[in-house]
């Protein structure tokens, strides 16, 4: 199964595919937030994308944030222009691996690799 990994951003937004056969992830860019859902809808259909998955950002207590509430929205969109199932998976701390590997000599954006870094997450998991 194809997964397409969301890191939704009010400005833009990094994206990441992969599957559950090789589980493995791979960073596919940044789009912008306002021509976001019509890039996505066209990326499913050339990469036959079979779910979609957003990260839900939450504090570190596990608490929603005014970031949630976008996100939540976003999805709700998304999920009235798509017909594939869409989860909402825990993004904690992927935005702070994401910097650190910029750190480390990285080129990708950080968005696109907090994407990355959230499906690799979800790939290990299930």
């Amino acid at each position: 199964m194809k997964i397409l990994a969301i890191d939704y951003g009010l400005k833009k937004i990094g994206l990441a595919i992969g599957d559950t056969i090789t589980k493995f992830s791979f960073p596919r860019g940044v789009v912008p937030a306002a021509e976001a859902v019509g890039l996505i809808i066209k990326l499913i259909k050339e990469e036959e994308i079979n779910m979609v998955l957003v990260g839900e950002p939450l504090n570190l207590q596990g608490q929603a944030t005014r970031q949630t509430a976008a996100t939540a929205e976003f999805a709700a969109r998304l999920r009235q222009a798509i017909n594939k199932p869409i989860e909402l998976a825990d993004e904690r701390l992927t935005t702070q691996r994401a910097l650190t590997a910029r750190h480390s000599g990285s080129t990708l954006k950080d968005d696109e690799l907090a994407a990355m870094y959230l499906l690799q997450d979800y790939l290990d998991a299930i």
